[in-house]
């Protein structure tokens, strides 16, 4: 009588169930797509059979890499944030709870998922941490020296300026108009160590003093236009603003209308519709 062996993972054309997984993972890292799309481009043209990637997609459902989104009645697969999420090259988003295998480098933003919008689910908040991380490089280093500040508009959960400060700048504002907002970035502010660097606060953009060697604004466009002055004067000489909340066909306004306060364009990246753009203000 023949022997009986527990069957191994699944394989798609001879390919494993795990590497699957990963292709599914990988088609929508920067994108969320919907499950039509994702059969659509992993079986269409037979690449895998379509219970294949049906089965992976459920696995990493179950697993908790992917959640369902609903927006305007359709339904969208996007990359779990009930998990560390690595958004950027050093920057890596975390439940409070959540164990983080260190990396060299990384620095770890850890989030209560609240109702302050913010929390690494929408392309907007990643491109803006991603041009956080591009202003601060060796190229933009001076920004992070003794007496370094960062100013953030319209702070959500607080996550764009405890990055910035993570990052190596020394102090930090962050501005809501949202009571709700207000109450949770405080809140994350303390959860990763920042209370005494960072302060959370419903002031008027108008009532902030100062300059700042760092200023984040992930708003629409109507609203960067209103305020473009005010960031201008608000933001150093040779110092930085990262911009997000524009979409593609929004990005030649935004540098027109800043390049006329003095700021430069010298990082743009588009993800899905969104683009962020990081623009150093010129001496």
């Amino acid at each position: 009588m023949p022997s009986h062996t527990k069957p191994s993972a699944p394989e798609a054309d001879g390919v494993p169930a795990g590497d699957l997984r990963e292709r599914v993972l990988k088609f929508i890292a920067d994108r969320r797509q919907t499950p039509a799309d994702i059969l659509k481009a992993l079986s269409h043209p037979p690449v895998f059979p379509k219970t294949s990637v049906q089965d992976a997609i459920r696995e990493l459902v179950a697993a908790g890499a992917l959640t369902y989104t609903t927006e305007y009645g359709r339904s969208f697969l996007e990359p779990s944030f009930d998990r560390p999420v690595r958004v950027s090259e050093r920057i890596v988003l975390a439940p409070p709870d959540r164990d983080v295998p260190p990396g060299l480098g990384d620095i770890v933003v850890r989030l209560r998922s609240g109702a302050a919008f913010g929390v690494g689910r929408h392309p907007t908040t990643r491109l803006a941490l991603r041009g956080i991380e591009f202003a601060l490089s060796r190229s933009g280093a001076a920004r992070t020296r003794a007496g370094s500040s960062v100013l953030d508009i319209g702070t959500g959960s607080g996550v764009l300026a405890i990055a910035a400060v993570k990052l190596g700048i020394e102090n930090g504002v962050g501005l809501d108009i949202d009571p709700c907002a207000v109450t949770e970035a405080a809140q994350n502010v303390s959860l990763n160590g920042l209370a005494g660097r960072i302060e959370i606060s419903d002031r008027g953009l108008d009532r902030i003093e100062g300059v700042f060697s760092l200023v984040v604004a992930n708003l629409r466009l109507p609203t960067l236009e209103r305020l473009a002055r005010a960031i201008a004067a608000l933001t150093m000489p040779g110092g930085a603003l990262v911009v997000s909340g524009v979409q593609y066909a929004e990005q030649a306004a935004v540098v027109a209308i800043y390049g006329r306060q003095r700021f430069e364009c010298a990082w743009s990246v588009a993800e899905d519709r969104w683009m962020g753009l990081v623009l150093n203000k010129t001496g």
